[in-house]
């Protein structure tokens, strides 16, 4: 198993700020995977795994809302690698087993 490592203030403090901004506009982010579990604790090397949910319903306020998701997670302080996943179009099995770990954000860690 690889060491755990903090994630850098900065980061956490940008992330926790992107999913405020945005869950304000019914988009739900989370962490999950193996950074989930012990975070802001994670393992060296690892990449943040970001889910979302958008809850707007018309299809092009929906692809607005994704465009600027995946911006502002782009434009995230890290040299970490960042995954993001469109948690409407995964598979339910793997929805469900990445949701039993993962971590809403904000968070109470930054």
């Amino acid at each position: 198993m690889r060491p755990l490592v903090p994630v850098a203030p900065r980061v956490r403090h940008a992330l926790n700020d992107l999913a405020t901004r945005f869950a304000a506009r019914d988009v739900r982010v989370f962490l999950f995977g193996s950074a989930a579990p012990s975070w802001p604790l994670v393992p060296a090397h690892a990449d943040l795994d970001i889910g979302y949910e958008i809850g707007a319903s018309d299809p092009a306020q929906r692809a607005r809302l994704r465009r600027e998701l995946l911006t502002a997670l782009e434009l995230l302080p890290t040299v970490r690698p960042v995954d993001a996943v469109d948690f409407d179009s995964v598979a339910p099995e793997f929805a469900a087993a990445a949701r039993s770990g993962a971590r809403l954000l904000p968070d109470e860690h930054a």
